[in-house]
This record gives structure tokens, sequence and C-alpha cells, in this order.
């Protein structure tokens, strides 16, 4: 780079550092597009300086003026926000729900992997919790009453955090819906061909116990049902 160009470049820096000061000043907020990557055909992910990221299809780009070093007004990105994003949201957690029910935690989550700031994520999920589209506690009595017919309470219990139940609201659940776990074992082992009573080799109750603790079976209901395993541990 020749000096003269540098100049111009230093400048050119100064004159805009200058504009934004103003504009701070006169209570204008600004952003500054650092960077737009494609992501397919359509979408793009656009990076602004204040650790923000959107994705946009291409026709919001357009109609927002947005190109890479560029700036974003507060009323533009509040436009932006107001006009596409949450109608969009909102559109996407509806699809979601129709496909299955889902916590509020498992809604929030796909809408921040799709792009969606927090405030947009926030008012969506709020809207379908208005709405009644959304209810945990609902969802969570239909989860335990379905699969606690079959499910150990272990196992019940991992899966509803890995769908973001909250903690005591799972405990509350189960302590409403208590699971039978002795039920279900003795259901596997008639589905399976096995009698408890009838096993007397203890490699062989050890393989039948080890299936059932996988399956998240606690120690004191398979005791229950197998009334002579304290013997082989004798």
């Amino acid at each position: 780079m020749t000096r003269r160009r540098f100049l111009e470049a230093r400048s050119k820096l100064v004159v805009n550092a200058r504009y934004r000061r103003m504009k701070i000043q006169k209570g204008i907020r600004l952003m500054v597009i650092t960077s737009i990557v494609s992501l397919d055909q359509k979408r793009s992910r656009v990076l602004l300086d204040q650790d923000l990221a959107l994705v946009l299809y291409s026709g919001d780009l357009h109609q927002f003026h947005m190109a890479e070093g560029r700036e974003l007004t507060q009323e533009t990105y509040e436009s932006l926000v107001e006009q596409v994003l949450k109608p969009r949201a909102r559109e996407r957690v509806l699809k979601a729900l129709q496909v299955s029910d889902k916590t509020r935690w498992e809604l929030i989550s796909l809408l921040s992997r799709e792009g969606y700031p927090e405030e947009v994520r926030e008012d969506a999920v709020s809207m379908a919790e208005k709405y009644r589209y959304v209810d945990d506690r609902a969802f969570g009595e239909r989860y335990v009453e379905g699969r606690g017919q079959r499910k150990s309470r272990k196992r019940l219990i991992s899966d509803m955090q890995k769908r973001g139940f909250d903690q005591e609201l799972v405990k509350e659940l189960l302590a409403a819906h208590p699971v039978d776990e002795e039920r279900q074992i003795r259901d596997i082992l008639e589905k399976k061909g096995i009698c408890p009573e009838q096993i007397r080799d203890k490699k062989e109750w050890g393989r039948v116990a080890g299936m059932l603790a996988r399956k998240g079976y606690s120690y004191e209901a398979v005791s229950r049902v197998f009334r002579n395993m304290e013997a082989f541990f004798d």
C-alpha cells in the first residue's frame, strides 16, 4: 500500500469514527455488519459488531439494504425484529408444535439453533404459552402417564431432563404418578420367557439382572422380583 492510499484509508476511518460519535451523541445507536456468510441458496448468517448473529433470507438483506461494512441503526434493527423475525419465529414455533409436543426449553433451543436472537425467541415461546400451545406441566403429566407404563423411574427422569423439564416439576409429577417398576420387570421377563423362581444359576441371574439394570431399574425393584437373589451373593 502506498503512503497516499494509507493516508486516505486512515482519513476515512477517522471520518467514520467521528460520524459514529455524532450519531451516538444524538441518541442513535449504530451496529456495523461485519460479515455476511452464505448458508445455502436462500439464507445467510449476518454478523454484527455487538456479538449478535442473525440468520436472514436474501429478501431480508435486500429489503433492509444490508451489506458487509454497512451500518445498521437501532431503528432499522427494531423494524427487522418486529416486521420479520418475530412473525417468522412464531410461525416456526407453531409448525414445530404441529409435529409433536415440546417443552419450553426445546422450543427455545430450536429457535436458537436457527439463528433467532434472544428477544425474538422469548417473544415466540411466550406467545405459545399465552395460548396454552406450550404447557410444560400438562405435557409432563401426559409424558409420565404414557411412558411411565414402560420405562423405569431412572430412565424416565433422564429422558425428561434431556427434554428440558424443570427438575422440581419432574419430582412432583413422579410423586403424583408413581412408576410401578416391579410390574414392568415382570412384563419384560414374561415377554422374554424368563421365570424368576426357576433361575438357579448365578451366571444366568447375573445376565438377566444386568439387562434390567441397563434399562434403569433399581436394585430394590429387581431384588423384590427375584426373591432368591440374595442367596447368590452370600
